[in-house]
């Protein structure tokens, strides 16, 4: 059996304990420290970015006005469909325009 010291601080339930442990994970992800950018390395990071992201941007522009202008065709279109079976269906026995009657 190994004999293995375990410190009294593992099971310290104390908020500033938990706490400590929160930081201490956290550390486990060390970002470099920021550096300065100069003003060309700034405006080159910028014109990258506006390349990059431009035309992605550009094509969901445009893949969003396509389905808009698809959609609506087709809500028009459906819309006269049923204008015109409305005005081509006539009246029933009674008078009724476009009345489902259970019988």
């Amino acid at each position: 059996m190994l004999n293995v010291r375990v410190p009294c601080e593992l099971y310290d339930t104390t908020l500033e304990s938990d706490y400590d442990w929160f930081v201490m994970e956290i550390r486990q992800f060390q970002f470099g420290p920021r550096r300065h950018m100069s003003t060309p390395a700034k405006i080159a990071a910028i014109v990258f970015g506006i390349v990059l992201f431009l035309p992605i941007f550009a094509l969901v522009l445009i893949a969003g006005l396509l389905a808009g202008i698809v959609f609506s065709v087709l809500f028009l279109f459906a819309l006269c469909k049923r204008k015109l079976r409305s005005l081509a269906s006539g009246k029933d026995t009674d008078g009724r325009k476009n009345v489902r009657v259970k019988r």
